[in-house]
């Protein structure tokens, strides 16, 4: 692997360096890791945080820094892959906002970019980019999580208009977002998959009805969205008719590139370890040492991913591996960190140890394992695209959705 930067490479670094270094301060070290999809915000911590993301954001695009890869004529720089890596390293040594516009700036712009058509770049990137506008993603449906084709949820054509009904779940920031991108069924006459379309969804309307969801770490940062006849005009459909399937995978596949491992905190484990009275503990130093060998296994795969990038090509089925082994990673890392905190693990927040940072990170494991796609869900994608093995017998996969039997 040849990590060699060219000289127009590090001119870039350069530049970008000495931007970020002129408007923020250095990072701050955090006690422990965030095992959040997003992020694992008090109600208290959101507004605040939300309003500096896109305080930051407008930052970053009015000076040419935002959406490096993005087109120059929706206010992008235009730039290639390997800028936007490297401006994102550089970024991450910074104290600047992170998180809150995850869900547009990462996964749902590039899709639009891909797929949208002209108007609809024209009208919603620019905004986005900027951070005036809010996105959240209405997929996941209480009954289509990890079947997501078998979604329920219906639009239902009114002259120029659709009429969307259903209900949606597991939506970040829904109750701060102005827009979706929300997948709902067209046609029950044809295979699950095929019968699907996009649109996008403007939330402040009658007929959309967003309600908090509180998780184990006390965040309400997801929620679950009603809809009783929302209106979203013609012109809102990504992609046409029958399309919303490949724009939910466009979707995916730069929700699963993200990398949500890129800092899996194991030298403040370590630290955690070394602090307990079970240091010495033969079993706990060897499960420390399997962590530890975890962690360096996915820094490596981290670096060939980025060296395919840097060679000009793009990843592919190995984000799900990425993704799989981290889940188990930080899952065994909870486990320890809790393990040899002995009693003192039932406590929480600022009476624990570490004001209970790692009992957050292990109350938020659950939704790593979910997000992105379930574990068995990454297991499949390995099975059929890394090893070749034969996929599922899907016996729903060529008839009508409304012929597709269906639990409850």
């Amino acid at each position: 692997m040849d990590f060699n930067e060219s000289t127009d490479h590090a001119r870039f670094r350069h530049r970008a360096r000495a931007w970020l270094e002129s408007v923020s301060e250095p990072a701050r070290e955090a006690e422990v890791p965030s095992s959040a999809i997003v992020a694992e915000w008090s109600p208290a911590e959101e507004a605040a945080k939300m309003a500096d993301a896109r305080a930051w954001q407008r930052t970053k695009f009015d000076a040419g820094w935002a959406g490096i890869t993005w087109p120059v004529e929706y206010g992008g720089r235009g730039g290639t892959t390997v800028e936007s890596v490297i401006f994102a390293q550089e970024e991450s040594a910074r104290d600047v906002p992170r998180g809150a516009l995850t869900v547009g700036l990462g996964w749902l712009g590039p899709m639009l970019l891909t797929l949208g058509t002209p108007a609809q770049k024209e009208r919603y990137i620019r905004p986005m980019l900027r951070g005036d506008e809010v996105w959240c993603q209405l997929f996941s449906e209480p009954g289509a999580g990890s079947d997501l084709a078998g979604l329920a949820t219906t639009a239902t054509r009114d002259g120029d208009e659709w009429r969307l009904t259903g209900q949606k779940v597991w939506t970040t920031f829904g109750h701060m977002s102005d827009h979706a991108i929300v997948l709902a069924r067209t046609d029950p006459d044809v295979p699950k998959h095929r019968g699907i379309s996009a649109f996008v969804l403007d939330m402040d309307q009658p007929g959309v009805e967003v309600r908090p969801l509180r998780q184990m770490t006390g965040a309400q940062n997801f929620n679950e969205v009603f809809l009783d006849g929302a209106v979203v005009r013609g012109d809102q459909i990504v992609g046409g008719v029958g399309d919303g399937w490949r724009c939910a995978m466009v979707t995916f596949m730069h929700e699963r590139s993200g990398g949500s491992g890129a800092e899996v905190g194991i030298s403040k484990l370590v630290d955690l370890v070394a602090a307990s009275p079970l240091a010495s503990d033969r079993v706990v130093r060897q499960e420390l040492m399997r962590c530890y060998t975890g962690a360096r296994t996915l820094a490596m795969s981290a670096q060939r991913i980025l060296s395919a990038v840097l060679a000009g090509g793009a990843p592919g089925p190995e984000g799900s591996t990425m993704k799989l082994a981290y889940t188990n990673l930080t899952t065994r890392m909870a486990d320890l960190a809790l393990a040899v905190q002995g009693p003192a693990a039932m406590l929480y927040e600022e009476d624990a140890p570490v004001d209970g940072g790692w009992q957050a990170f292990f109350l938020g494991m659950p939704g790593i394992r979910i997000g992105g796609g379930t574990d068995d869900i990454q297991r499949n994608i390995i099975g059929e695209r890394v090893l070749g093995l034969p996929g599922d017998i899907r016996v729903d996969k060529d008839v009508a959705w409304r012929d597709v039997p269906r639990s409850g």
